[in-house]
């Protein structure tokens, strides 16, 4: 709709460094209560920002192959072509490795980091249907969103409304950032606001993922494409961070009895 505003400055990238701004003061006041420095948030939030780019493109790459000819067109990451699934799963990677070497408990980190990394996705989608990727399939809805001639939706579908996938999963996002910080008020252990966040965007994502244009080549088993499966993984693995650290939260109270 608008890649870029003013004509100079590209919406995306825009939104982007919007929700690392935003990323970066939430997740400062949250550290205070665990007394954990802005110079320690702001060290960790730059290696979560340099490897989350490195992700979003590498498992894009890795999982379109053939769209790169010639091979040095997989650096041109101004052309498109990113996956956030590849940045969560490196930047949480990064964020294991520093937290160890800092001697700061992961589950800790993560729970700091989690509300601003779905604020993020929120504030980030809005960029994508300002760009005009990862749109929607066509459709008869009232909701239907028609792009310009140019646009990658109209060049795949041609002039049709399609389903602004990417507003759904904006509001997902929004919805689970506030979920997260209500469910914090009512039941708060280590671990928990973590797994509440892969257990809920990984709902989220693959539900939205219904709405949205993947590539013939991207549908895998049961006709779900492989960032569905991922978000399977994703869902059992915030049950299960859940489970177990609820159960030992527990244990040490009934220890303290």
């Amino acid at each position: 709709m608008y890649p870029e505003i003013f004509g100079v400055i590209k919406s995306y990238g825009l939104m982007m460094a919007i929700s690392f701004a935003l990323g970066f003061w939430l997740s400062v006041v949250r550290g205070r209560k665990y007394d954990l420095s802005s110079e320690v948030i702001l060290d960790l939030v730059f290696g979560v920002f340099v490897s989350s780019l490195i992700g979003v493109r590498l498992m894009f790459v890795l999982t379109h192959l053939g769209d790169f000819n010639p091979w040095y067109r997989v650096f041109f990451i101004w052309d498109g072509g990113l996956t956030l699934y590849g940045g969560i799963g490196l930047a949480t990677l990064t964020v294991w490795f520093m937290t160890r070497r800092r001697n700061i408990p992961f589950l800790v980190m993560a729970d700091i980091f989690s509300p601003g990394v779905i604020l993020g996705i929120g504030i980030t989608r809005i960029g994508c249907f300002l760009a005009g990727c990862c749109f929607g399939s066509p459709t008869d809805c009232a909701c239907g969103i028609t792009f310009p001639a140019d646009a990658p939706a109209s060049l795949q579908y041609g002039h049709v409304a399609v389903l602004p996938s990417q507003l759904f999963a904006s509001a997902g996002g929004f919805i689970i950032f506030a979920l997260l910080l209500l469910l914090e008020r009512v039941s708060n252990y280590r671990g928990a606001t973590f797994g509440r966040f892969l257990l809920l965007y990984g709902i989220s994502r693959f539900a939205v993922d219904f709405s949205r244009y993947y590539e013939p080549e991207q549908i895998m088993m049961l006709g779900w494409n492989n960032n569905q499966w991922i978000s399977v993984g994703m869902m059992l693995g915030g049950l299960a961070i859940m489970v177990i650290f609820a159960r030992r939260a527990r244990n040490r109270e009934s220890g303290r009895a």
